[in-house]
């Protein structure tokens, strides 16, 4: 029996080896494992438990096996195309389903190997926020023509024949053998070569996209975030006080690596590179491109907050002399002694509102700061004090939402428009949109947020937001002020004897004071041509979506197709952003949401009476399925924007100029009409960002279990009269940022594409199971 029992799993074994090929060593682990007794699997499960923690610490190090293994695990991306179809993509077999899941079960024993090694070996003291990074792999670089067909195929359903015909000359002449495009192609290689483990080769290329923009940065690069719903106190000065602590504790998690790496599915790393550049980051401007500046305090230098209020811009220290973070009591006392400075405050007293410069375009902020740098030293050290300062705490007047705030009532969901517009542009001269991160704390103690979008993607800061607010539970429930490890005691004398606030003095001169002027003006004008709303839609949520086994994302991406179809009667460039942080310094990718499967759909529903709700809901589940490998292709390197744009860069370096590339760069055929990207997951009705193209839209959505939040932004064209989204007085100004609401074409096409989630969730209730069943027979899945 022995001998048989040998000679099959002799058998077996060899079969699963002669399966095996370059990159499939999954499938033959697959056959040896089917080839075991229940003994022999046992015995091997046990020995894969005990091999790693005897050997895995031999090497240490960047060398060690484990990391060795993470990092050609990594490498494969396979995976991701690995699905049950449950979600919306395309089903692949069971097998394959068996493969991800020892994939990934592999992942997390080599995760727990890394851990336990560095503790072990006392590395463990730094903590595990670079631990990984080492083992990433880099971005892929797209083949030229697959890249090229990839871009044809995204535009093929919005351009008209002839413009497809004209375009697709084009690309043929930039991808054709021998032609321009490979040697642009091989100098974009020989990039990847020489960042090889440094960067990645399309960072610095994505770096300078956004940095030489010279639109002003709100609306057009800042986006904002929304608060928690259960507003942990009613008082402006202990809310300020308790963000300021988080934050602090946030950031001494950073420079110890304390935090833990975030991972996919908890267990797939991300690249934690960002987080470098969260606290005491400024963005400087340049008269053709500005830079990111990290100041953080070295030697003896205190880390310090700046905090404007009412226009005054103040700054104090977060540190005691020994380097212990003041305590929340101290922070209170502190932001309180602003608050009460410039209720007291003289009008010779006051500051000129230098804040609103830094919503000029951009070249016109950089010429008016070197003006107001040469001036005196006094501008010089207020500048030095705001740029390298920790981050930048807002202390805003009445809430939206707040009862003394009269005139500015209303539904939540206006209340929530009208925090949104404060958040995102408030009056211009109480920010410093040059900042990395704004903390904005009203006086009923209600916050928002306010975030500059070039040094790092919205998760990034989001992680922030998410960690201040379980640091206020912790505070609430007095588990932070009851350890003596997490709270400060006060120096000598308490509170009181901390040194006041340094008020920001500003001296400017005839030219400058003038430049004041018509950046007011300007801003005015921004306020006015953007549209905003924020909408709750409460009837359901992701925990629907996923029962009818389709994309919440991809459901919600041909909503907002059918709402602007319905209203414009036409569709055009649309984009969703996608992260690739999966990889080594990887951001972001975007993808072109409208398919040939989306544009059926969306016709379908506008054209075709109820009766046809079978190939209706047909129709949707191909089209949620196109797009959701159109997501899983960007999220795996293999987009097209970002390999377009570092052709377009090294073209740049050589002289040229290839009519394909500057094509793409000018929106062939139509504007880009429609952004859209899903909020990163917090507590609150999270976030939103503007329309940088005139008459386009901006769409932010968050998906929760049983609700979702969407925030529209709607740039209006230059062209058209204004269509006030506020009216009435209010510290924006004239149609400003505060006012009585009014629905423009961002609530329009909010009431839109709440009509749409309704109808598409209508074809998948159990009145339309039988269409279900009917339309997933008819569709041809092959096995990816």
């Amino acid at each position: 029996r022995i001998g048989r029992r040998r000679e099959s799993f002799t058998r077996r074994a060899k079969q699963a080896m002669s399966l095996a090929k370059p990159w499939s060593w999954l499938r033959s682990a697959e056959h040896l494992w089917l080839a075991l007794p229940s003994s022999g699997r046992f015995g091997l499960t046990c020995l894969s438990v005990a091999a790693p923690l005897a050997f895995f610490f031999v090497g240490g190090g960047p060398g060690s096996l484990a990391r060795k293994s993470m990092r050609l695990l990594l490498f494969y991306r396979g995976w991701m195309y690995r699905d049950s179809g449950q979600l919306g993509g395309v089903k692949t077999s069971s097998k394959m389903q068996l493969r991800k899941r020892m994939y990934l079960a592999s992942l997390r024993v080599l995760w727990h190997a890394i851990e336990s090694e560095r503790w072990l070996l006392g590395r463990g003291k730094r903590g595990l926020l670079y631990a990984v990074q080492d083992t990433l792999p880099q971005l892929p670089l797209p083949k030229l023509r697959d890249t090229c067909q990839r871009f044809l195929a995204s535009l093929r359903p919005v351009l008209r024949s002839e413009e497809y015909e004209h375009l697709a000359n084009l690309v043929s002449e930039l991808a054709s053998r021998g032609g321009s495009g490979e040697a642009l192609q091989a100098g974009v290689e020989r990039k990847a070569g020489a960042c090889q483990g440094q960067q990645s080769w399309v960072e610095e290329a994505w770096e300078d996209e956004l940095l030489a923009r010279r639109d002003p940065l709100p609306v057009n690069s800042n986006w904002y975030g929304l608060d928690r719903l259960d507003t942990p106190t009613s008082s402006q000065a202990r809310r300020a006080a308790l963000l300021i602590s988080g934050a602090l504790r946030f950031q001494r998690h950073i420079a110890v690596e304390k935090l833990q790496p975030l991972r996919i599915m908890d267990v797939v790393p991300l690249c934690m590179h960002q987080y470098r550049r969260m606290f005491f980051t400024s963005r400087i401007p340049g008269r053709a491109r500005d830079s990111l500046e990290t100041r953080a305090p070295t030697g003896r230098t205190v880390p310090h907050v700046a905090v404007m209020c009412k226009g005054q811009t103040f700054a104090f220290d977060v540190c005691h002399a020994n380097g212990q973070h003041l305590s929340v009591d101290e922070l209170e006392y502190q932001v309180g002694g602003v608050l009460a400075r410039v209720e007291k405050m003289q009008a010779s007293e006051r500051q000129p509102r230098v804040g609103i410069l830094t919503s000029e375009r951009r070249q016109v902020w950089a010429e008016v700061r070197e003006k107001l740098s040469e001036v005196n030293e006094e501008n010089r050290r207020a500048l030095e004090q705001i740029e390298g300062a920790i981050f930048l705490l807002i202390l805003e007047g009445a809430s939206p939402s707040g009862s003394d705030s009269p005139g500015l009532g209303g539904s939540p969901s206006q209340q929530m428009t009208l925090q949104a517009r404060l958040a995102l542009m408030g009056d211009g001269g109480n920010r410093w949109f040059d900042k990395s991160v704004q903390a904005i704390v009203f006086n009923d103690g209600v916050a928002a947020t306010n975030v500059e979008g070039s040094w790092a993607d919205a998760p990034v800061a989001a992680h922030l937001f998410g960690f201040m607010h379980d640091y206020e539970d912790l505070v609430a429930s007095r588990e932070v002020e009851r350890s003596a490890a997490l709270r400060t005691p006060s120096r000598d004398g308490g509170p009181s004897s901390l040194p006041p606030p340094l008020h920001l003095k500003w001296r400017l001169t005839s030219e400058v004071a003038q430049a004041l002027d018509v950046a007011e003006d300007r801003f005015a004008a921004l306020v006015v041509a953007t549209d905003l709303s924020v909408t709750h839609f409460r009837y359901f949520g992701k925990g629907f979506i996923k029962k009818c086994q389709i994309s919440p994302d991809a459901f919600v991406q041909m909503a907002l197709l059918l709402a602007y179809y319905r209203e414009h009667q036409r569709l055009g460039l649309c984009k969703e952003g996608a992260h690739t942080r999966q990889f080594f310094h990887g951001r972001s990718e975007n993808l072109w949401t409208v398919t040939s499967d989306a544009v059926a759909f969306v016709k379908a529903m506008a054209h075709l009476d109820v009766s046809c709700a079978e190939t209706k809901l047909h129709l949707l589940r191909r089209a949620c399925m196109s797009h959701v490998q159109r997501v899983k292709e960007a999220m795996s390197g293999l987009g097209i924007d970002r390999h377009l744009l570092a052709l377009r860069q090294v073209a740049r370096e050589r002289g040229e100029t290839h009519a394909a590339l500057e094509a793409w760069a000018d929106s062939p055929g139509t504007p880009l009409l429609l952004e859209s990207s899903q909020a990163p997951a917090q507590r609150g009705p999270s976030g939103g960002f503007g329309s940088a193209q005139a008459g386009g839209f901006a769409v932010s959505y968050s998906i929760r279990e049983d609700n979702m939040y969407l925030h529209i932004c709607h740039r209006r064209p230059h062209s058209s009269e204004p269509e006030p989204a506020a009216r009435g007085g209010g510290r924006g100004g004239p149609g400003g940022a505060t006012g009585e609401v009014v629905e423009g074409a961002a609530g329009k096409l909010a009431r839109g594409i709440e009509k749409a989630l309704l109808e598409m969730s209508v074809l998948c209730t159990k009145r339309a199971a039988t269409a279900m069943v009917n339309s997933l027979s008819t569709l041809e899945i092959s096995d990816t």
